[in-house]
């Protein structure tokens, strides 16, 4: 009924997105803050420079520096890249990118709970001496579902080693300590565990990302389509809730995430097999005989390093591929058959959930 009444009386969902862009737009307007979120997302493609990425960590933190020198104005990252203050201490980044440079860069964060989780792709970043290498290139695949937590009780270097052509579809959180305290965390159901998290500097906690936390994460990366104070709220309940899903993990015993040396193996076959032409025509029993095991290990396998089902993997990896065609000039209609769609509808759709825009905006660009 709250929708219908909306939708008769257009006004009345004018009139609030004005008031609460407004009181948005007032408190954020001291800080120089940015108040238009509406590029925020995956919606639209840009090439991200330097410059745009030492003004984009100014709001983290300071003292951003290049391994080599280049011009400011040199292009290093192409895609959607934002960092967004969504009210004080609560800090979103979202990334939607391809490296065009291999390099590393670094700066000094300030003090917070730091929360990522990697949609797609592959990162490698540490956070002081702790370093994440999400994604199914890092050491061990295991990683591949799982989030970085960590705590910066104090002020300490961020690094990020970039490789040109590497994609990655991220969401980071910055939860500063004021914004934990008025959050009211002494409710929390360990609170000792919180505060001894909150008190250590870099400590880190394990977290095996939920198919409710990738959810909101796919969610926060989704174009808006509310008026700007409207699409703020949204984006700030998604936040709240995916720092809930992180959070609630602190005091909670790690589960065995490591693989052994066998399965290691076996996974890097079974990559090879993925990425090898024709691994269409291959059988879930083919697949398991070539890696040495039957069908029901291999897929829970799969589940442990990547997250997802051998034929989900399958898919990405289709589609990776299909991109690299269209940022190469290739038809909707040629990629989408590399892809394995004949309807390219729903290769749209698929291309899109993966990788936040539509082939047609990456052939439009």
């Amino acid at each position: 009924m709250r929708m219908i009444l909306i939708c008769e009386i257009p006004g009345l969902w004018q009139n609030l997105a004005r008031k609460i862009y407004a009181r948005h737009k007032k408190m954020y307007a001291s800080e120089n803050l940015p108040i238009d979120v509406a590029h925020h997302s995956c919606g639209s493609t840009r090439y991200v420079t330097r410059a745009d990425l030492v003004r984009s960590a100014g709001m983290l933190g300071a003292a951003y520096t290049f391994t080599d020198s280049a011009p400011a104005g040199e292009q290093v990252l192409h895609g959607q890249f934002d960092t967004l203050r969504l009210r004080p201490g609560l800090i979103l980044h979202t990334a939607c990118v391809r490296d065009l440079r291999t390099m590393e860069t670094s700066n000094h964060l300030n003090p917070g709970v730091k929360i990522v989780l990697l949609v797609d792709g592959a990162t490698d970043l540490s956070f002081g001496h702790h370093r994440f290498q999400l994604g199914p290139a890092g050491p061990d695949p295991a990683l591949r579902g799982t989030g970085a937590l960590v705590n910066l009780a104090e002020e300490d270097m961020f690094a990020r080693r970039w490789q040109a052509g590497r994609s990655e579809r991220k969401v980071s959180l910055t939860l500063t300590p004021a914004w934990l305290e008025e959050g009211g965390f002494a409710n929390h159901a360990d609170h000792r565990a919180m505060a001894s998290f909150c008190a250590e500097h870099l400590a880190r906690q394990p977290w095996t990302v939920s198919g409710r936390a990738r959810a909101l994460a796919r969610q926060i990366l989704e174009p808006g389509s509310f008026a700007p104070g409207l699409e703020r709220l949204r984006l700030e309940s998604r936040c709240i809730e995916l720092a809930a899903e992180a959070l609630a993990v602190i005091g909670t015993p790690a589960a065995p995430t490591s693989l052994r040396e066998l399965e290691r193996r076996r996974l890097r076959r079974l990559d090879e097999l993925l990425h090898a032409d024709g691994a269409d025509a291959l059988s879930m029993a083919d697949l398991a005989r070539e890696v040495g095991t039957n069908p029901v290990t291999l897929q829970a396998l799969a589940r442990r390093a990547w997250g997802c089902t051998v034929f989900e993997r399958l898919r990405a990896l289709r589609l990776d591929r299909a991109q690299e065609l269209l940022l190469g000039g290739a038809s909707v209609a040629d990629a989408a058959a590399v892809a394995g769609y004949s309807a390219a509808t729903n290769f749209a759709t698929a291309y899109r959930r993966r990788f936040g825009c539509t082939p047609r905006q990456v052939r439009a660009r």
